[in-house]
């Protein structure tokens, strides 16, 4: 199968306790999503996931204030090549604020299992993984 192109998406795991920040969607069935977006072609994943986050929300984000996690491979029925990284703030985030009305309803911190039913599978799988990890070492 040929490809017709590809396209990488950077992705923000920001948490505040058992609370993790996402974004409200306007008018999507799966309705939150992570702050982040896609990369331009020459960025880094880390300066497309600062650029977007501060376009989004209003944080300036740091290198040295993320932390890589995992990445993800979708292919789409157009035969898009999809690959989402996501990243962890290693800091607090305060001072949020929606910057793109157009495209999101709202900023949340909501408990990260009540999130996910209401996110893509690639974000649902990389949060549950993420917060998974948490919880066997508890146990």
């Amino acid at each position: 199968m040929k490809l017709k192109k590809t396209i990488h998406k950077c992705r923000l795991l920001a948490f505040k306790e058992e609370k993790i920040l996402v974004l409200q969607k306007a008018g999507f069935k799966k309705e939150l999503s992570l702050p982040g977006g896609i990369q331009k072609k020459k960025e880094t994943d880390f300066h497309s996931l600062i650029r977007e986050v501060d376009e989004e929300i209003g944080v300036l984000l740091k290198k040295d204030e993320l932390s890589y996690f995992v990445s993800r491979k979708n292919i789409t029925k157009e035969k898009t090549e999809v690959y989402k990284h996501y990243f962890v703030a290693t800091r607090p985030l305060k001072k949020i604020t929606l910057l793109e009305p157009e495209k999101f309803k709202r900023v949340l911190w909501i408990p990260w299992y009540q999130a996910l039913e209401y996110m893509d599978k690639e974000d649902c799988s990389a949060v549950a993984m993420y917060c998974d990890q948490f919880s066997k070492a508890a146990n």
